[in-house]
């Protein structure tokens, strides 16, 4: 969590590379202490306030039906190795597989008889419990077995004569697919199992739910949204099972994208327990993080306005007016935050063009780096990109792979132009010197590389190399082909003269 200190009028001026007196008006001017608040400058527009908005699920495609439908059917196989070889294949499944899942899961969650199911999951588990006793008692040994997993038990089930077999087993084969895959919408799915299926697959549930972790986090923040007590309750004890009940809890995750996650969720329930949090982090310098955090303060809305007056406070030094709506108040200190954190990366680009006029290109880079690193899309980055290509040029030989790091991002800054055709020229080339060393030449990249820079001299270098050594190859295999030619002509010679000799004898 990121702590804001309250910065004075003059440092923002000045942070922002304004004249002193041109904050000393809106000093002289104040009268209250809600009065004295000024919108930022005009090169500084205010952000627009972000759209919390959810992409829908894609609809599977008939191909990818028929595929996790061949699957169910070798899962559910009379024979026992094709279902045990198709529940290898269960954990072998990515994203791609998930719009055919979800349509597969509602499918059965509307048509199967559930008391059925549950009937029959519950004999079939009293059963193998039962065999796995007596085999423990045979073999000398006490104590409880240990508890087999679900899909394991479906697939060794000996009695395959239950009509209500293939739609269980459809159930929990997703459920594993579902934490395969792990992204948030799968998390949401399987949440749903225990949601439509009711409470013979809860444990199971809980375990895939438990094993997917921090994954989880954000699926069952809004299922503590449902709006059925019971199931909500249920989310919440799964969450403090995992120590994160509490919003400042729920965000200590390492990945920034389930962090993001976590943020809208609260956002999408409108949790106000949540709003300081969101305003903190509507400052990160993480894009990824920062744009979640403002989505998800303006989806709560006129509930945010004092979390946000308070964030205003503290980052400006004082109040906003009273007049001014949640929204204003929002976009005001969103462009605050943005100010800050931009002149920060203006000092970082400053830094670096000293360092590149005083002729340490690697000092500038670096700061570059640093720069992009807080702002990918910084608006002054195409003129870091000859300073990059500088550098990659410089490193080429005694760094290849800071090279084609620095190769790549002079190539992403210049949209186009001698600079972006040089940079892709030494990029390729570095690329085809990595692939020649390991064994693998690449005439046709290196042939682009020098078509873009007539002048780059290692392409030219390594593209006569590589051809000086690929030619002999190239003749060996003619000279092989050659041979088995001459070798095929006199087999069908041979062929002939042995069925002539016969015709012959038989005339």
């Amino acid at each position: 969590m990121r702590t804001h200190r309250a910065p004075a009028a003059w440092t923002l001026a000045v942070l922002l590379g304004a004249a002193p007196a041109a904050a000393a008006p809106a000093r002289a001017n104040r009268t209250g202490p809600d009065a004295g608040a000024s919108a930022p400058a005009a090169s500084w527009p205010l952000p627009p306030l972000p759209k919390f908005i959810e992409i829908p699920l894609a609809k599977p495609g008939a191909s990818e039906l028929e595929r996790l439908d061949r699957l169910l059917d070798e899962l559910t196989a009379p024979d026992s190795e094709a279902r045990r070889g198709a529940r290898r294949r269960v954990l072998e499944v990515d994203a791609g597989w998930l719009p055919a899942i979800a349509q597969r899961l509602d499918r059965v969650a509307d048509t199967a008889n559930k008391p059925a199911l549950k009937e029959l999951f519950e004999r079939m588990r009293d059963q193998t419990r039962a065999e796995q006793r007596e085999a423990r008692k045979a073999q000398g040994k006490s104590g409880a077995p240990p508890t087999q997993d679900y899909l394991d038990m479906l697939v060794e089930y000996r009695d395959r004569s239950s009509p209500y077999l293939r739609p269980l087993s459809e159930v929990v084969a997703y459920s594993r697919m579902l934490e395969r895959i792990g992204n948030l919408e799968a998390a949401r799915r399987l949440v749903s199992i225990y949601i439509r299926f009711g409470e013979f697959l809860r444990v199971d549930t809980q375990l895939g739910l438990a094993r997917l972790g921090d994954r989880s986090v954000a699926a069952l923040i809004e299922a503590t949204g449902y709006p059925v007590e019971r199931i909500a309750s249920w989310a919440g004890r799964q969450l403090a099972e995992q120590g994160k009940l509490t919003p400042s809890d729920a965000v200590q995750v390492s990945d920034p994208a389930l962090r993001a996650d976590i943020l809208r969720a609260y956002g999408k329930l409108r949790r106000l327990d949540a709003a300081n949090l969101l305003v903190s982090y509507s400052s990160s310098e993480l894009g990824l993080t920062r744009s979640a955090a403002r989505e998800a303060l303006t989806r709560l809305g006129e509930a945010a306005l004092w979390p946000l007056r308070e964030g205003y406070e503290k980052t400006v030094g004082e109040r906003a007016p009273k007049e001014w709506s949640w929204q204003r108040v929002a976009r005001e200190l969103f462009g605050r935050f943005d100010q800050l954190r931009l002149a920060e990366v203006y000092g970082l680009f400053e830094q670096g063009s000293q360092a590149q006029r005083s002729g340490n290109l690697e000092a500038a880079c670096s700061a570059f780096d640093r720069a992009l690193v807080r702002d990918p899309v910084f608006e002054r980055g195409v003129a870091m990109a000859d300073t990059f290509l500088g550098c990659a040029t410089a490193q080429a030989d005694k760094s290849p792979e800071q090279a084609l790091l620095w190769a790549w991002r002079a190539e992403r800054l210049s949209a186009s132009g001698p600079v972006h055709d040089r940079a892709q020229s030494l990029r390729q080339t570095l690329e085809a010197r990595a692939l020649f060393e390991r064994g693998i030449p690449d005439q046709t990249l290196l042939e682009r590389a020098r078509e873009l820079d007539p002048d780059n001299e290692r392409a030219e270098a390594l593209l006569t190399k590589v051809r000086a050594e690929t030619r002999p190859s190239t003749s060996r295999w003619q000279r092989y082909l050659g041979a088995l030619v001459i070798l095929g002509v006199a087999a069908l010679g041979l062929v002939l003269l042995n069925l002539r000799q016969r015709y012959r004898e038989q005339g």
